[in-house]
């Protein structure tokens, strides 16, 4: 896990996010390292996930989380970690052959348009509660990343809906039990007005948003981008609405350091 993030952020593993709709975005390089940091921060506390995983494999996750000290096939078998994989759905969607597996796919929606996503959300709901419906303890739902159901054509009023109901069932107030972090993906030199439309609607309705750049002066060894943070009060209108904060970063083989701007080891 980051220190330095975590100090930033004032989340750590005893104290995860509760309550919390922190969206991930990025602008011209990646930002994945935060999902695994989000996912490690969890899994070391001993809490809860459901991570919906659209973008990358099982193996991917636990590779890296290996090289974090997090072993989330351990935790998978345990029943910590939930894991849907979107990857596999999505394939699976357009490749059922029978109406019996087209009916189990919570993804089925992609091949036909009278279905929504709310067999996904059902399966989330299933994976995050109890048999009362209630969350026990605190709980993640980890979404790397929305940008994909877009791509692969699904509206983006369907994919907000789903994420509308998520919110209401994980974080509907900031002393919930629940979290959520997902990605969305914001590159500014691609015209793709559909994923912009689902950026700012998830960026709305975040009340933390980490966007990630590269530097605007380009390539440097020892920084690698920088993170501005957002925190939105969305609850309280007589607080200041938005406070914003910057760091920068280098991204390393099993680490990525946190530093105010012009503070890295080669400017001091």
């Amino acid at each position: 896990m980051f220190t330095e993030l975590n100090t930033f952020l004032g989340f750590d593993h005893l104290k995860p996010p509760k309550g919390q709709f922190v969206l991930i975005s990025d602008s011209l390089t990646d930002d994945s390292f935060l999902i695994h940091h989000f996912l490690s921060l969890y899994i070391k506390g001993g809490w809860k996930v459901c991570l919906l995983a659209l973008a990358q494999s099982f193996g991917h996750y636990n590779a890296v989380g290996q090289k974090l000290g997090v072993h989330l096939s351990q935790a998978r078998e345990k029943g910590q970690l939930r894991f849907i994989d979107g990857l596999k759905c999505s394939l699976q969607a357009y490749t059922c052959t029978t109406q019996e597996e087209q009916a189990q796919n919570p993804l089925r929606c992609l091949c036909d348009k009278k279905a929504t996503l709310r067999p996904l959300y059902d399966q989330v709901k299933t994976l995050v509660c109890s048999e009362e419906g209630v969350l026990e303890g605190p709980t993640l739902l980890l979404v790397d990343d929305l940008s994909v159901l877009v791509s692969l054509g699904m509206s983006v009023k369907d994919v907000a809906d789903f994420m509308h109901y998520c919110r209401v069932l994980m974080c509907p107030t900031l002393q919930s039990q629940g979290a959520i972090v997902s990605l969305v993906h914001k590159d500014a030199d691609v015209e793709d007005e559909e994923n912009s439309t689902l950026f700012r609607h998830m960026a709305y309705h975040s009340t933390v948003h980490l966007a990630v750049e590269g530097l605007s002066s380009g390539y440097s060894r020892d920084v690698h981008g920088q993170v501005t943070v957002t925190f939105r009060n969305v609850q309280d209108p007589s607080q200041p609405q938005t406070r914003m904060k910057t760091l920068q970063y280098k991204v390393e083989e099993r680490n990525v350091s946190f530093f105010a701007p012009g503070t890295s080891r080669a400017v001091l």
